[in-house]
């Protein structure tokens, strides 16, 4: 009787060595995987389109608000022609609907938007608008409605913001923005939805289907129809 205990105690202190050995190691595993931590991307996403009506005009030079207004470019007064030659109403001017997907990357602000029921066929151009708190204000006109920075978008120069709708209004592009100075004036930061107070993604349509690379275009040719809007309230 004796001669049996000590056996089974000397194979019972084996037991528990090994399984201390055994909890150690996985504790060690344990605390190795709480040290890797894998850091997350600053990102946003948006249904939230807004139709502007602050760059068009109805014939008596008043914002529009009927479907039914026929659209004028307000700095000349031009008329918003389509391509195929009928002037734009509001209706059809107001009707976007878009989703965007924004994320700040080591190389800058990346965002990928689509936008449908814009003007079939019309050519469009994407821009970073950059405002100062307390936020966009369309009563402020005499500070630009606290905007501080309007380039185009992506590299900047122009090369890769344009582009033109289907035939039944749909856009899709994706680009990325570096942090710097913007092509017509103020700057961006590298990540916008963190380094601004307020950040807007503009699109135009270019009445005379034309574009001019790091500007908007001369007055009359283009009215800028819906934008994205993010708001840094921390």
């Amino acid at each position: 009787m004796k001669t049996y205990f000590l056996k089974n105690h000397k194979w019972l202190y084996s037991l528990a060595v090994i399984l201390t050995i055994s909890l150690f190691l996985t504790s060690c595993a344990d605390d190795n995987d709480q040290v890797i931590v894998e850091p997350q991307p600053v990102s946003a996403t948006s249904n939230e389109i807004m139709a502007i009506p602050f760059f068009v005009e109805t014939i008596n030079g008043n914002l529009p608000e009927n479907n039914s207004d026929l659209l004028f470019e307000n700095r000349t007064h031009a008329p918003v022609i389509a391509p195929d030659g009928h002037q734009v109403t509001w209706g059809e001017f107001s009707a976007v609907q878009g989703h965007i997907s924004v994320e700040c990357r080591d190389e800058g602000t990346y965002y990928n938007l689509r936008v449908s029921n814009l003007i079939p066929d019309g050519v469009y151009t994407i821009w970073n608008v950059t405002v100062k708190a307390p936020g966009f204000d369309p009563s402020n006109t005499a500070e630009m409605f606290n905007i501080t920075g309007i380039g185009a978008a992506g590299r900047g120069d122009g090369t890769d913001n344009t582009l033109v709708a289907s035939p039944d209004g749909t856009i899709e592009i994706s680009l990325t923005s570096p942090g710097g100075a913007l092509s017509m004036f103020g700057n961006i930061g590298n990540c916008a939805l963190t380094d601004e107070f307020e950040f807007h993604v503009v699109g135009t349509y270019h009445i005379d289907g034309k574009t001019y690379g790091p500007d908007l275009g001369p007055d009359g040719t283009v009215a800028e129809q819906f934008g994205f809007i993010f708001k840094n309230d921390e």
